[in-house]
C-alpha cells in the first residue's frame, strides 16, 4: 500500500511546524480556497506575520510536473481568509521525495523517517511566473527536514529586502545628517566626540583638498550619528508593546515626537536595559537643541519604519554604517559581507554536538574582540540558534542567559558597539536581560602618566593578547555613564574575560602593519594607531605597549594587526572550541623560511598546525582582488580560516582543507547551502593530495584539496581554479613530473636554487646602508653597474642589460664597495613578478652586475650554470615553479622575498651530463634576445613554445610527444585567475 502526495505533504507540514516553534510561521497543507483564482490548493502553505507567503509543492521522484505546478504559484496573491502574510507569492520550494516515503504504509512511519533524517530533494523558484530565477540553477539539493527548513528561510526572504532597507537608510541618513550640519558647530563638535570621530574646523586657507576631506569628515561624522539614532527607532519599534514600550506613532500622538518625548522613552528602554542600543543613541539626541531636535525625529522616524522589518535578521545599519567610518581604512576595518558573515558562521558553528539539549546552547559561548557593525557573532548566534530550534528547542528560551553570559562583542567604536548589541538583541527583542558582554574598549590616551612621563594608553582589544587570568572588563569605560539596571539604579556592569573560555572566536580582524607608513613615505604616522586622531606620542605609546603583550605570541609587528588578533583568538578559544578568522591572502603565502627563523605569518601558520586540526582554508579564485575579498571593500583576497584547536591530549595531523570557490555567494541562500555542500564534500575527502569537485545541486561551485598544512611551508593551495596544476607543482618541486595525458610520471633531476647559487646582497645592503649611491643609467663605460628597477619595455628577452649605476659614497671605503661587489653575477631573479606584464622571471646580463630593488642577483659557480638556469626559470615548468613558491595575493601578479629565492624548485644542474649541460646554454645563447611575450600570454608566445620544447627534449632527453602534452600544461596554467589577472590577453577570456 502507497502513501498518496497529499497524506506525504501532511506529515512533511506537520513536522515543519513541529520543528520552527517560535518563528511564527503557520503551516498548512492542501488548503483549498488559499490562493486566488484556478489551482488554488498548494501542497503546503507557509504564512508569517508582516511577511509574503512561502508555497511548497511536493511529489514523488521522478517529479515530471512540479516545476509547472511550481511556476504556477508564482506571483499568486492569497485569498482574504489567510491573510497572515503579506503581499504575493514570491517563492515556491520543489519537493522532490524518495519511493521510500511513498512505499510507506502508514503517514505516521512517514513522519517518523522524515524526523530521522529521511532526504529528500529541493529547490526554490523565487519571482513570478514568466520572470523568475531558480536556485540552483540546475539539479536539486539533497537534505533532511532539517535542512530543507534551513533552506526555507533566506530563500523566503522578500527579493531584495536588504537592498531596499539599505538604500531608504542610506537616503534618511543622508536627509538627517544634513539637518544635523545646519545645527550650531558646539553641537557638531560635541556629537563628533561622543563617536570618537572628527569634526575639523573649516579654514578660509585651507588648499581645495583639504577642504575637500574636511567636509568629507565632517559629513561622515552626522551620518553616523543620524545612522546610529535611526536604528535605535527602529529598534524600539520592534520592542512596541513589551512592558509597556510605546511605539513612535504613539509617543507622537500623545506628546509629539518631540526631544524631550523621545528622551523619556528611550530612557525607560534603557531602565529595562538595551544600554548598547539606546545609550548612545540618547547621548546624541541630547546634544541637538529641542527645536532643531523635532524636524530631525520626524525624518528619522520615517526612515526607521522602512527599514524596521529587514533589521530584525540583517545587518542593515552595518552596511549604512561602514561607509561612514572615516578611520576605517586607518584601522584596517571593513565590512564583512552578509554572504561572507553566513558562510564562515555555517563553516565554524559544529553540528555535531547535542543541539536538542538547551543546556548545549547555553554554554555554547561566542565571540569577536573586533566586532565591528557584528555582522560575524550575529551570524554565528543565527546558525546555534537554527541548530537548537531545529532539533525541536526554543532558543528564544535562552536569549536572555545568551545575552547576558555566552556572547561576547569587542570594539573600539562606539557606533560600532551599538550596532552589534542592536543586531543580537533583535534576534529576540522582547526578550528581557539585564545585562550584556558587548565591550566598549578603552583606545588612545587615558589621560595619566607613567612614572617616566609618558603618556599611558590603552590598546583595545589588543589588551587580551597576554591575559592569562580571568579579568572584569568594564562594559563603558568608568569615566563614563554606566548603564541602567533592571531596578534603574547606575551601576558599573563588567564582565569576565577569561582566556581559554570560548567555544568559537569569530572576527574579521584589523590587517594594518605597524611597519607601514601613510602613503609608503618615512613619517611619524603608525596607522594601527593613528585613528580618533591620535598624537604622534600616543601612537608610540601604544606600539610600545603592543610589543610588550605581544612578546610570547606571534604578533611580531611585521605581519600586521591580523596576526595579533589571531593570537587573541588562540588565547581565548577553549580546546575543541572553533577559530574562524577572515584574513588577507598572505597569511598563506607570506613569510618565508631560511632553516632557523619563521617570520610573519609563518609564525601564524605553524600556530594554527601545531594546535589545531580540523582546518579549512576557503579563497575565491578570482582574478579581481575585490572578487577574490570576503570583506565589502578591501583591495586584496582574502581566506577563511576554520580551525578547531586540539582537545586534551590530542595530537595536530597538520592537514588542511583548501576550499578554492569559483567566486563568492552571491546571498545568504547560496552561501549556506556552499557552506554545506563543502562540509559534505570536505569529509569525504580524506586521501592526501587528492582533490575534488564541490557541487550545489548540479553546479560545480569549486574544488577541495586535502594536503599537509607544514608549519614551516607556504599554504599554496589558495586562490587556484585548477587544483590539479597545484598538486603538479609540488611533485615537480620532489622531481616527478607529470605531464597531462601521461599516466607515468618522469623523474627529472630537481633541487632548490638556494643548492647551486647564494643571493647577493638585498637593495638597502647596496644603497640604504650599503657603500653605494645608485642613480639610473648605466653604459658601457659604467663601474659599478647595477640592475636595479622592473621596465618591461626593454627587460622582454632572456638578456637584458643593466639600467642604473653606482658610486662609492664619499663616507664609504673601497674595500665595502668591494665586499658588495665579490656577490654579483650575470643572473637576477624578478622578485615582483606580474605574470600579465612581465616577460621573464629571471634575467641574465651580458656582464656582472649588483642586483637591485626589483632584480637580486643569483651567483653560481659558472657562468654557463647561470645561463642554464635563466633559460629553465623562464621556460614554463620554471615558471610554475616560480608562481607556486610566490606570495599570489594580488591576481596577475607574484611577488617572492629575497630570502625565499633559494626555495624555489630549478633544475638541478649538478645532476646533468656534460651534453645535456652543454644544450641548456645553448638553448639560452639561441634565444636569450628573442622578445617573449608575458608571462600570462606563454600559450601563444613562440619563444616560449620553443624553449620548452627544446628543454624538454635537448635537455631532459624526452620526445616531442611530451613537448605537445607540455602545451596542455602550460594552457592551463595561463588560465589561473592569479596568473592572468584581469588582462584582455588572458587565455580564460
Amino acid at each position: 500500500m502507497a502513501l498518496e502526495e497529499p497524506q506525504l505533504n501532511g506529515r512533511i507540514a506537520s513536522v515543519i511546524g513541529e520543528l520552527t516553534v517560535g518563528l511564527g510561521w503557520r503551516v498548512r497543507e492542501e488548503l483549498k480556497g488559499a490562493l486566488r483564482g484556478p489551482q488554488d490548493k498548494p501542497d503546503v502553505l507557509i504564512t508569517r506575520a508582516d511577511s509574503p507567503p512561502i508555497v511548497l509543492e511536493n511529489e514523488y521522484h521522478p517529479a515530471r510536473t512540479v516545476v509547472d505546478d511550481c511556476l504556477t504559484r508564482l506571483g499568486r496573491e492569497l485569498n482574504p481568509p489567510v491573510a497572515e502574510s503579506s503581499g504575493t507569492v514570491s517563492t515556491v520550494i520543489a519537493i522532490r521525495s524518495p519511493a521510500s516515503l511513498h512505499k510507506c504504509a502508514t503517514g505516521s512511519i512517514a513522519e517518523q523517517m522524515l524526523k530521522d533524517g529521511e532526504h529528500l530533494d529541493y529547490a526554490a523558484y523565487q519571482g513570478t511566473e514568466n520572470n523568475y530565477t531558480r536556485f540552483p540553477q540546475r539539479g536539486f539539493i539533497s537534505g533532511d527536514i532539517r535542512h530543507l527548513i534551513d533552506f526555507i528561510k533566506p530563500a523566503a526572504e522578500a527579493p531584495n529586502v536588504i537592498e531596499k532597507a539599505v538604500t531608504s537608510l542610506r537616503q534618511g541618513t543622508e536627509d538627517a545628517a544634513a539637518m544635523l550640519m545646519a545645527c550650531p558647530a558646539e553641537v557638531c563638535i560635541a556629537i563628533a566626540a561622543k563617536l570618537r570621530q572628527p569634526y575639523p574646523p573649516v579654514d578660509e586657507r585651507d588648499r581645495p583638498q583639504e577642504a575637500w576631506d574636511k567636509k568629507t569628515q565632517r559629513e561622515q561624522t552626522a551620518k553616523m550619528a543620524a545612522a546610529i539614532m535611526i536604528n535605535a527607532m527602529a529598534c524600539q519599534q520592534n520592542l512596541t508593546g513589551y512592558r509597556g514600550i510605546k511605539s513612535l506613532a504613539q509617543v507622537r500622538a500623545e506628546a509629539g515626537l518631540t526631544q524631550d518625548a523621545v528622551i523619556e522613552q528611550w530612557e525607560y528602554i534603557l531602565s529595562i536595559n538595551y544600554w548598547p542600543i539606546f545609550h548612545i543613541a540618547k547621548e546624541l539626541l541630547l546634544e541637538v537643541t529641542p527645536f532643531q531636535a523635532e524636524p530631525i525625529l520626524e525624518r528619522m522616524n520615517k526612515t526607521a519604519n522602512r527599514i524596521q522589518i529587514a533589521i530584525r535578521t540583517n545587518d542593515v545599519a552595518g552596511i549604512v554604517f561602514q561607509k561612514l567610518i572615516s578611520d576605517r581604512r586607518t584601522l584596517a576595518t571593513y565590512y564583512t559581507r552578509p554572504e561572507s558573515t553566513t558562510l564562515a558562521a555555517y563553516l565554524a558553528v559544529p553540528e555535531n554536538l547535542d543541539w536538542a539539549n538547551p543546556e548545549t546552547l547555553k554554554n555554547y559561548h561566542i565571540a569577536d574582540y573586533a566586532c565591528g557593525t557584528g555582522g560575524l557573532p550575529l551570524a554565528a548566534y543565527q546558525r546555534a540558534r537554527e541548530l537548537h530550534r531545529n532539533h525541536g528547542g526554543n532558543p528564544d528560551s535562552v536569549h536572555s542567559y545568551m545575552m547576558e553570559n555566552c556572547l561576547t562583542a569587542c570594539d573600539i567604536m562606539p557606533a560600532g558597539v551599538h550596532l552589534t548589541a542592536s543586531l543580537l538583541s533583535s534576534v529576540a527583542p522582547r526578550e528581557r536581560y539585564e545585562k550584556t558582554r558587548s565591550v566598549l574598549y578603552d583606545y588612545g590616551d587615558t589621560g595619566s602618566k607613567d612614572k617616566k612621563g609618558n603618556p599611558v594608553v590603552s590598546i583595545g582589544s589588543l589588551e587580551l593578547l597576554d591575559l592569562k587570568n580571568a579579568r572584569k572588563q568594564a562594559i563603558l569605560p568608568l569615566s563614563q555613564q554606566m548603564a541602567m539596571g533592571a531596578a534603574g539604579e547606575q551601576k558599573p556592569i563588567e564582565v569576565d574575560m577569561s582566556p581559554l573560555s570560548q567555544d568559537l572566536v569569530i572576527m574579521n580582524p584589523p590587517f594594518t602593519s605597524p611597519t607601514k607608513r601613510k602613503n609608503n613615505e618615512k613619517s611619524t604616522v603608525n596607522l594601527p594607531f593613528a585613528a580618533f586622531q591620535t598624537t604622534p606620542e600616543v601612537q608610540k605609546a601604544m606600539s610600545v605597549r603592543t610589543k610588550k603583550l605581544s612578546k610570547k605570541t606571534i604578533g611580531d609587528g611585521n605581519a600586521g594587526l591580523g596576526s595579533h588578533f589571531t593570537a587573541i583568538a588562540h588565547n581565548m578559544v577553549k580546546p575543541n572550541g572553533h577559530i574562524a578568522l577572515i584574513l588577507p591572502m598572505s597569511s598563506m603565502q607570506g613569510g618565508s623560511y631560511d632553516g632557523e627563523q619563521s617570520w610573519s605569518w609563518q609564525k601564524l601558520r605553524r600556530l594554527v598546525s601545531e594546535n589545531y586540526n580540523d582546518i579549512v582554508v576557503i579563497s575565491i579564485a578570482q582574478a579581481e582582488n575585490r572578487e577574490a575579498a570576503f570583506s565589502a571593500d578591501t583591495e586584496i583576497g582574502e581566506v577563511i580560516l576554520i580551525a578547531r584547536r586540539l582537545g586534551l591530549g590530542e595530537s595536530p595531523r597538520s592537514l588542511a582543507h583548501f576550499v578554492n570557490l569559483k567566486q563568492r555567494p552571491a546571498n545568504k541562500l547560496e552561501a549556506q547551502e556552499t557552506a554545506k555542500a563543502i562540509r559534505q564534500t570536505v569529509s569525504g575527502l580524506m586521501e592526501l593530495n587528492n582533490h575534488s569537485d564541490i557541487k550545489v545541486g548540479d553546479n560545480i561551485v569549486g574544488s577541495a584539496r586535502l594536503t599537509g598544512a607544514h608549519p614551516l611551508s607556504r599554504w599554496g593551495s589558495v586562490r587556484v581554479v585548477d587544483l590539479g596544476l597545484v598538486r603538479m607543482a609540488e611533485e615537480l618541486s620532489k622531481g616527478s613530473l607529470r605531464l597531462p595525458q601521461h599516466y607515468a610520471p618522469v623523474r627529472i633531476p630537481i633541487a632548490p636554487v638556494g643548492a647551486l647559487g647564494v643571493v647577493g646582497p638585498i637593495a638597502r645592503d647596496i644603497e640604504e646602508r650599503g657603500p653605494f649611491s645608485v642613480k639610473p643609467g648605466a653604459g658601457s663605460g659604467t663601474e659599478w653597474p647595477m640592475l636595479w628597477n622592473k621596465d618591461s619595455d626593454v627587460q622582454f628577452s632572456m638578456e637584458t642589460d643593466p639600467d642604473s649605476a653606482g658610486t662609492i659614497k664619499d663616507d664609504a671605503s673601497e674595500s665595502e664597495a668591494r665586499n658588495i661587489w665579490a656577490q654579483a653575477s650575470h643572473l637576477h631573479i624578478n622578485v615582483d613578478f606580474r605574470f600579465n606584464s612581465n616577460p621573464i622571471a629571471a634575467a641574465f646580463t651580458n656582464r656582472v652586475t649588483a642586483g637591485g630593488r626589483a632584480w637580486p642577483n643569483l651567483k653560481m659557480d659558472t657562468v654557463a650554470r647561470e645561463k642554464a638556469t635563466c633559460a629553465w626559470l623562464n621556460g614554463t615548468l620554471g615558471l610554475i615553479s616560480y608562481w607556486l613558491e610566490s606570495n599570489r595575493i594580488t591576481g596577475g601578479r607574484g611577488s617572492i622575498s629575497a630570502t625565499a629565492i633559494p626555495n624555489i624548485p630549478t633544475l638541478d644542474l649538478r645532476r646533468l651530463t656534460t651534453e645535456q649541460m652543454r644544450a641548456a646554454v645553448q638553448i639560452y645563447d639561441d634565444l636569450c634576445q628573442k622578445r617573449m611575450l608575458p608571462a600570462n600570454e606563454a600559450y601563444h608566445d613562440p619563444v616560449r613554445k620553443e624553449l620548452d620544447r627544446r628543454l624538454l627534449v635537448e635537455v631532459l632527453l624526452l620526445d616531442k610527444v611530451a613537448a605537445e602534452q607540455l602545451a596542455i600544461l602550460r594552457n592551463q596554467w595561463c588560465m589561473e585567475p592569479t596568473v592572468t589577472g584581469s588582462k584582455s590577453t588572458s587565455l580564460a577570456k
